[in-house]
């Protein structure tokens, strides 16, 4: 079945005189469709969807019968999930975030508290897909003799939405099929746990053929859940949002209502995780 995805993106325009808004996923868009007999369709997904699957719907509601947190989200990822820049600022006091004409967000930063700056026993610096299920990686304080970081994090958080970013640190694993099959795990993991796991795609492109992005979005829409397009909300902004390195975001604090701050990745970064969590809680409760 195909899905359809719409959303609101960034327009290209100078960069020091650009307002806020023409940078983040807010301006009007087409309705851009993926097309699975061709891969690079992913490129014109939206940023944010327009609407959920009822796959989506129906393993929401399911989630609320069985024992998850309704007001808690995951993060599960690599370094620039674990990272403190990601989402944390939320979670602390006001002087550290505007939001500025996004005052909306301030309904589900309400509605998600404790989930922003939470440590994730399943986002780690160096992580790859694979290492989700290797109980090495786990925390020992935390988890349960045997039990990987994946089943830990949902046994002790029992979120009902997973943030899932991988793909960086998969570039060098033996085949883009082994990254495929990992995925596909993970996602069967969260499936029948009844969380909702949302896709997202990397900024970088260290591959050189943006492949792992191409199969994270095929993933996304072989299972009808949701994909943030972070790629996407990244091409308009200097140096595609990234350090010179071309794998860390340019770092500015998530002050929304400063034009500078707003041409930085993690500003943008961490704006666009906000309006998908927003969508999904617009969407679902």
């Amino acid at each position: 079945m195909e899905v359809t995805l719409t959303a609101t993106l960034p327009e290209p325009t100078p960069a020091v005189e650009t307002s806020v808004a023409e940078h983040t996923a807010t301006v009007e868009a087409a309705i851009q469709v993926y097309d699975p007999a061709k891969p690079e369709s992913w490129v014109y997904l939206p940023v944010i969807p327009e609407t959920v699957s009822q796959r989506v719907r129906d393993l929401y509601e399911k989630g609320k019968t069985s024992g998850l947190d309704q007001q808690a989200f995951s993060k599960v990822g690599d370094c620039e999930t674990y990272s403190p820049y990601f989402l944390a600022p939320f979670d602390m006091n006001k002087n550290g975030y505007r939001l500025g004409a996004y005052s909306s967000l301030d309904t589900v930063i309400t509605a998600y508290a404790g989930s922003f700056e939470r440590t994730s026993m399943a986002a780690k610096s160096g992580f790859s897909v694979a290492s989700v299920f290797a109980s090495v990686w786990a925390d020992p304080t935390v988890c349960r003799s045997g039990e990987s970081p994946l089943v830990c994090e949902t046994r002790v958080h029992r979120p009902a939405i997973m943030l899932i970013m991988f793909g960086t640190n998969d570039v060098n694993t033996s085949s883009r099929e082994g990254f495929e099959d990992n995925l596909n795990d993970l996602i069967d993991y969260a499936l029948l746990n009844n969380v909702v796991p949302v896709l997202v795609t990397k900024a970088d492109n260290l591959e050189g053929d943006n492949s792992i992005n191409a199969i994270i979005a095929r993933v996304a829409y072989q299972y009808e859940m949701p994909l943030l397009n972070l790629w996407r909300a990244m091409q308009d902004l200097p140096d595609g949002g990234l350090e010179r390195d071309q794998i860390h975001l340019t770092y500015a604090q998530p002050f929304f209502d400063e034009p500078a701050n707003m041409l930085k990745g993690w500003p943008v970064r961490n704006l666009v995780t906000l309006q998908m969590l927003e969508f999904l809680h617009n969407e679902l409760e």
